[in-house]
C-alpha cells in the first residue's frame, strides 16, 4: 500500500507474493533464470553506477548515482525548472532526495556480502536477480490489442526464460 490508501492493488499484491515465492530459491538459481536481455539490461544499469569503470561500485559511486537519479525524478515531480543543478536550490527536493538516497544505497550495498566496501558485477546480478524476475509480467494478459512488431520483440525477450516452479 505505497500511497497509504488502505488498499493494495493487484500488481502490488502479485509483486510481493512473487518476491516471497522466489526467495525460496538460491541466488544462483535465480541468476540462471534470467534471459540474455535481462542480463544485458542489468549490465547497463550496473555500468551507469560504475563511474570509474573498474568493475566495482563503491559506496560513493552508489550515492552519486542515486543522487542524480532521484534529483532528476523529484525535479520532475516538483516541477523544478532546472534539474541539472540538483536538489541544492530546493529544500524540499534536498530532503526527499537525501531520504531516498540513504535508503536505496543501504539496500544496494547489502550485495557486498564480504563487506569490502564495493559491489562487483556478479554480486550485483546475484542480488538483483530476484527483483528482475519479479518484475516480469504475464505479457499475454497485458496487451488487449495486438502489439506492434517491435513491441513483440521485447515481449518475447522478456518472456523467454527458464520456468521456475
Amino acid at each position: 500500500d505505497k500511497p497509504n490508501t488502505g488498499e493494495v492493488d493487484w500488481w502490488s499484491f502479485v509483486d510481493s507474493r512473487i518476491v516471497e515465492k522466489l526467495s525460496d530459491r538460491s541466488k544462483s538459481e535465480l541468476v540462471a533464470c534470467l534471459t540474455p536481455f535481462e542480463v544485458s539490461e542489468a549490465k547497463m544499469f550496473f555500468r551507469s553506477f560504475d563511474a570509474d569503470s573498474d568493475g566495482k561500485i563503491t559506496l560513493r559511486e552508489a550515492e552519486k548515482a542515486y543522487e542524480r537519479w532521484f534529483a532528476s525524478l523529484w525535479s520532475k515531480v516538483l516541477n523544478c525548472s532546472d534539474s541539472t543543478t540538483g536538489p541544492k536550490k530546493n529544500p524540499e527536493l534536498t530532503k526527499r532526495v537525501g531520504e531516498h538516497v540513504k535508503v536505496n544505497v543501504k539496500i544496494f550495498m547489502e550485495a557486498d556480502e564480504k563487506k569490502h566496501g564495493t559491489v562487483s558485477w556478479s554480486q550485483f546480478l546475484r542480488d538483483q536477480s530476484i527483483y528482475i524476475l519479479a518484475a516480469r509480467r504475464n505479457a499475454a494478459n497485458l496487451y488487449k490489442i495486438k502489439p506492434k512488431p517491435e513491441e513483440m520483440e521485447i515481449i518475447e525477450a522478456e518472456t523467454s526464460y527458464t520456468r521456475i516452479e
